[in-house]
């Protein structure tokens, strides 16, 4: 038997090359991502201290503490506001230099400044603006000596900024207000800024501030906090450029690391299994089942859970050779088996009498009969025969076991009831005698219930015994059929000199009699709910006046409609007789006696 092979758009080698992948590539960006970390704060950290110690070492040892708080006393006033206005106006840093040319110097320079006169520009001589000059040389000098790329004076006034010297700039920027910086907003007048990466425009820039305060001064006054820059951009780029150089040799380590990745699975455990799937397919069943040439036979030897798959569906395989031999001789042997047991039923439904009418030359009667095996033989039988010209033998049983031993059983025991019943006597006496020849024999304790009458052909008169049957069902003429509690004797086969009573019923003629084994009562729907006395008589009496074979037609029908599809376990065996009666029939009236013993 042959097994399509299915196609997967995305199978087992996909799905574990698409997790590796995804594996990796999850290492892969921790891996940069911690590089570029701990890069980033490395590099940070020696632009950190270099502003942080640029701002400290301007504050303490280069800058005048006098010259800024003079400055700041002079530009932070309403005069130079004005003033400032104007010139910003005008664009003009000339007006803010006229201006600072006519303000004195700090007075402490003033004495310095006479002794001095000769050395000192005529332009700067005794006024602020050479005190600026001053101020923006120290300045210089510091950005020069400590390596950094800006240092300026700003002072805060009313939580705004302003700019109080900066180099490189004109006189406009003294005094202006500058834009202020979201990383600074938490820090005040007196706060040291630490170093702060910021992008400020198009560039990024590391700014340390430290508020210029001198330890001698008496006052609680700040005039100024000096300002360190140090460009990163060039430190942003260089991020940059180290973070596509690491993503490209992370990438290259990765599609290497991938492709190895995919060669070991697919050697490892794609190629194996498919060659486990191909073998697998091929393991078909022949003409004969299976054999020792099916099982496969790869080389495989792997140590793992896939070697562990291999062997495993080895030794299923061997197994399924095994199981298939033995099934295949159960399945003969089953075979054969059915074979008998349908030769067996053929036999046993051949023993019974089965052509109708029965008796078509004798006009005192009508009957008919059937008898529906639960399996394939059955342990129910029913007989009828001329025991002479003026009786006849009616005869109904029911084994107690199914199947063949039932069977064996019921033709014994039918044989023996025929052959009794021929040698005279009374029902009861046949019975006594039957049951007494069942009892040598009986290794399996089996039994049968048997219901025996003999028909005097001429008057009518019934004779019958039960040995533990169902009770038979009358109907006499212009009454509804209605069932007879006749005596009981012990079932055949079980108990030693067992007595069985006869009972007699006087037909007229127009009287029919039913009788059947348990297998009608007691036949059950899907619920399990029996069929029942009810239901019989029920089914008889919607056409009381049909033919024997039609009434049992009747009968099956309504079994069949109420248990459906529901599975029987015991035979089902009827017989029902009509006595028509013979010209010379007396009749007699069995109203007050249905049954005379």
């Amino acid at each position: 038997m042959e097994h399509a092979r299915k196609s997967y758009p995305f199978g087992m080698g996909a799905k574990l090359n698409l997790m590796l992948i995804i594996g990796i590539l999850l290492i892969s960006a921790g891996l940069m991502q911690i590089t570029y970390m701990v890069y980033k704060r490395k590099v940070d950290s020696l632009y950190f201290e270099q502003a942080a110690s640029a701002a400290s070492d301007a504050t303490n040892e280069h800058l005048s503490y006098q010259l800024t708080s003079y400055l700041r006393e002079r530009i932070d006033t309403d005069e130079f506001r004005e003033l400032r206005e104007r010139a910003a106006a005008a664009d003009d840093p000339q007006i803010i230099e006229d201006w600072m040319r006519a303000q004195p110097p700090v007075p402490y320079l003033a004495d310095y400044y006479a002794k001095n006169e000769s050395t000192i520009n005529d332009k700067e001589r005794f006024n602020l603006l050479g005190d600026y000059k001053e101020l923006e040389t120290e300045l210089l000098q510091v950005m020069y000596a400590l390596g950094v790329d800006k240092i300026y004076l700003q002072y805060i006034e009313d939580g705004v900024t302003y700019s109080l010297v900066e180099p490189g700039e004109s006189l406009l920027a003294v005094g202006a207000a500058k834009e202020p910086i979201a990383a600074f907003s938490r820090y005040g007048i007196n706060d040291s800024i630490p170093p702060t990466i910021y992008e400020y425009g198009d560039k990024w820039l590391c700014t340390a501030s430290v508020p210029f305060v001198e330890e001698w001064n008496d006052r609680d006054w700040t005039p100024a906090q000096i300002y360190v820059d140090i460009d990163m951009q060039n430190v942003v780029k260089d991020r940059h450029y180290f973070l596509v150089n690491s993503a490209m040799f992370i990438t290259l380590f990765t599609l290497l690391l991938m492709a190895v990745s995919m060669l070991l699975t697919r050697k490892l455990a794609v190629k194996p299994l498919k060659q486990l799937t191909e073998a697998a397919t091929g393991f078909a069943m022949g003409e004969e089942g299976f054999s020792g040439d099916d099982v496969i036979e790869l080389p495989i030897r792997s140590n793992d859970e896939i070697g562990d798959l291999y062997h495993e569906i080895r030794f299923m395989q061997e197994r399924i050779v095994d199981s298939t031999g033995r099934l295949s001789r159960i399945t003969a042997e089953r075979e054969q088996v059915r074979t008998e047991l349908n030769m067996a039923a053929n036999i046993q439904s051949s023993v019974l009498p089965s052509k109708f009418p029965a008796f078509p030359d004798r006009p005192e009667f009508d009957l008919y009969a059937s008898m529906e095996p639960a399996k394939e033989v059955a342990g129910d039988f029913y007989d009828f025969f001329l025991v002479d010209d003026e009786h006849l033998a009616l005869v109904i049983a029911d084994v107690s076991d199914k199947g063949v031993p039932a069977a064996l059983f019921m033709m014994s025991a039918k044989n023996i009831i025929n052959y009794r019943a021929r040698m005279g006597g009374t029902p009861g006496e046949i019975l006594a005698s039957v049951n007494a020849h069942l009892l040598k024999d009986n290794a399996m304790m089996m039994f049968v219930t048997v219901w025996l009458g003999i028909l005097e052909l001429k008057t009518g008169r019934l004779t019958c015994a039960s040995a533990g049957h169902e009770y038979p069902i009358l109907k006499t003429p212009g009454e509804a059929f209605q069932m007879l509690k006749d005596p009981h004797g012990a079932v055949l086969g079980v108990m030693e000199n067992a007595a069985y009573r006869d009972y007699t019923l006087d037909l007229m003629p127009g009287s029919v009699l039913f009788i059947y084994t348990d297998g009608l009562p007691e036949a059950c729907d899907d619920e399990s709910r029996q069929f029942g006395m009810n239901r019989i008589l029920q089914a008889l009496n919607e056409h009381p006046e049909d033919s024997p074979r039609e009434l049992l037609v009747n009968v099956r029908d309504a079994v069949g409609s109420f248990t459906g599809d529901a599975v029987q376990f015991d035979d089902l065996t009827m017989l029902c007789l009509m006595y028509r009666g013979s010209s010379d029939v007396q009749v007699r009236s069995t109203e007050d006696h249905p049954i005379s013993r």
